[in-house]
Order: C-alpha cells, then sequence, then structure tokens
C-alpha cells in the first residue's frame, strides 16, 4: 500500500527470538526445511481495561448504568441530547479517585486469579515446624492482602486464606517476600500463630518449605 515502509526479511536460525513491538504487523513464514516456531504474545492492560473495570465496578452501586437506552435514540436529537447528559454525569462519577481505585482493585483481582500454586497435598511438609523452619514464597506467584469481615484476607490463585486483625502485618510481610524467611520473622504473632499461619500457608502451596541446612 502507498506510504507503508518496505517490509523487512529476517532469518530465524535454531535457538533465535525475535521481539516484535506491539502493533507491528508480521508474518512468519518455514523455509523447504521443517521448522517450528512459538509465538508468546503479552496482553498488557490499557487504560480501556481500566475503564470497563471501573464502569463493571460503579455498576454495582449505581443503576444509572443500567439505564435502558429509550426508543429513538439513534434518530431522536432530544433523546440523544438526554443520553449525552446521563452520559456525562456517569463519566464525572467514574473519574472519582475511589472509582479509579475500585478498577485498579479489579485489575488486581484478575491477576491474583491468573497465578498458579503447586498441587495441594504438602501435609508432611507442614509437619515438625517452628520458628526456625526456613520458607520461602512460591514464585511466581502474584498475592494481594484485603480487608474482609471480620479480619484479613491473603488471596493468591483460586484461593483465598483468611486470619483475624492482628495478622495483618504478617500477611502484607508474607505477600511482599521475596526472599527465604524463618517462620519466627513473621511479625506481629505470637509463636504459635506463626507455627500455624506458615503450616497453613505450606499446605495451600503459597509457601515452600526448604531443607534446614
Amino acid at each position: 500500500m502507498a506510504g507503508l515502509p518496505l517490509p523487512t526479511d529476517l532469518r530465524l536460525e535454531v535457538g533465535d527470538a525475535l521481539y516484535l513491538p506491539r502493533g507491528r504487523v508480521h508474518a512468519a513464514e518455514a523455509t523447504s526445511e521443517p521448522s517450528i516456531h512459538l509465538t508468546v504474545g503479552i496482553h498488557a492492560p490499557t487504560v480501556l481495561t481500566l475503564i470497563t473495570r471501573a464502569l463493571h465496578s460503579l455498576s454495582l452501586r449505581d443503576d444509572r448504568v443500567h439505564t435502558r437506552l429509550p426508543p429513538r435514540h439513534l434518530d431522536d436529537a432530544d433523546i440523544r441530547a438526554s443520553v449525552s447528559i446521563l452520559m456525562r454525569d456517569i463519566v464525572r462519577t467514574v473519574e472519582d479517585p475511589s472509582a479509579i481505585a475500585e478498577g485498579l482493585d479489579a485489575l488486581a483481582d484478575v491477576l491474583v486469579r491468573r497465578g498458579r500454586c503447586p498441587p495441594v497435598g504438602q501435609i508432611s511438609n507442614a509437619t515438625a515446624i517452628d520458628g526456625q523452619t526456613l520458607v520461602r514464597k512460591y514464585q511466581p506467584l502474584y498475592s494481594r492482602v484485603t480487608a474482609v469481615a471480620g479480619g484479613v484476607a491473603l488471596r493468591f490463585a483460586q484461593l483465598s486464606i483468611t486470619a483475624s486483625p492482628d495478622h495483618k502485618a504478617a500477611m502484607l510481610f508474607v505477600s511482599s517476600s521475596t526472599e527465604p524467611f524463618r517462620v519466627r520473622d513473621l511479625p506481629g504473632l505470637r509463636a504459635a500463630q506463626q507455627t500455624e499461619l506458615a503450616r497453613t500457608l505450606i499446605v495451600s502451596g503459597f509457601l515452600v518449605r526448604l531443607p534446614d541446612d
């Protein structure tokens, strides 16, 4: 097509990788020799994704979002004007920082649900735990700590571990941890609470028990 640059031909050898920026038109073609290639796409959230999530969150508490469009909304000037006013009012609501925060929380929930843990069934690894037991967070695994009725919840993969409010500091600690730590390092808890929380998280797959040495 006129105005478009000429295509660039690249030959990839065994083990080569090619990064293509988002939106770059491309096509792969094998030569006469047998060839296999793997394409991996990264679907990064966009502003449109955030707006959509924010509107969905708003729809759970604001019935205006569910207002049905009147008949003749496509060709009646007066009706179109009233719809425009309603749209502007809703957009102003989405501009509120709380609505944006709800949209971001919804995106975080999507990321949490995409996580994967090892198969549950590591009960043997959760026995004989004490403050000296060395553990680390299963990687890669995104998690977040949220407030729930009567306490806090550590949410990851398809699971949610709830605990009393005094576990908040410990939950935040394990959620943000990137290095191995001892069970006794869990902040804000008594020794018995530290052991019980570590045991629960090991069985659920969130924590991995490491050799004592």
